[in-house]
């Protein structure tokens, strides 16, 4: 018993220390930003670390999880009944705000689905970032670019301005700021305090 007792607690510290080791790999090739790893193998905490001055209760600009984020809001609207689904048309939302430019008919064949699944249509080769940045309203000037010539193709395409829609939608539906909706509905259920709006003031 008392052996058996023994391989099992040498198991774990050998799984640990590999678990580590593959953590340490990753983070040190892919990402010099990354301040903390935390993890769990069945339900258990078995590695949690900070580093670069980085405290367990500290905040930063999680970037590109804000689409994850987006994607849980959505479902939250569509469980409250503020959205229908995701096979809603996106224009089903903006008709009263938003008027395509002449010629644009693909635009009201993109479903919220398209914009979650990154498989929605946009004009031109890249992102405008600098004209939705500067813009008064990033959300309807992400609206220009979205569709085309080549309609509705349902290929993959990674587009990060499209989250704008989706937030667009959110607040239109809920009335509300959508970091407001996000406190209230998602954070506080979770028990995660309120968050506040993060900012980028250099590319760096």
């Amino acid at each position: 018993m008392i052996l058996d007792l023994y391989n099992m607690i040498f198991t774990a510290l050998q799984e640990e220390v590999l678990m580590k080791k593959v953590l340490d790999t990753y983070s040190s090739k892919n990402d010099i930003n990354i301040k903390q790893i935390v993890a769990y193998k069945d339900n258990i905490l078995e590695i949690e670390e900070y580093r670069n001055g980085f405290k367990k209760d500290d905040t930063m600009n999680v970037m590109s999880v804000t689409k994850s984020v987006t994607a849980l809001l959505i479902g939250i609207a569509i469980d409250k009944g503020l959205i229908k689904g995701v096979d809603d048309f996106v224009m089903d939302y903006y008709k009263d705000t938003y008027t395509p430019k002449r010629g644009e008919q693909t635009i009201y064949q993109v479903t919220i689905k398209h914009l979650l699944t990154m498989t929605a249509p946009y004009k031109g080769k890249s992102e405008p970032w600098t004209k939705v940045c500067t813009s008064g309203d990033w959300t309807l000037t992400t609206l220009d670019v979205l569709g085309g010539r080549k309609g509705v193709t349902n290929e993959f395409r990674y587009h990060t301005l499209g989250v704008q829609i989706l937030l667009g939608i959110i607040r239109i539906t809920s009335g509300m700021n959508v970091l407001d909706f996000a406190n209230e509905y998602l954070f506080k259920p979770l028990g995660i305090a309120p968050r506040s709006n993060a900012g980028c003031e250099s590319k760096e």
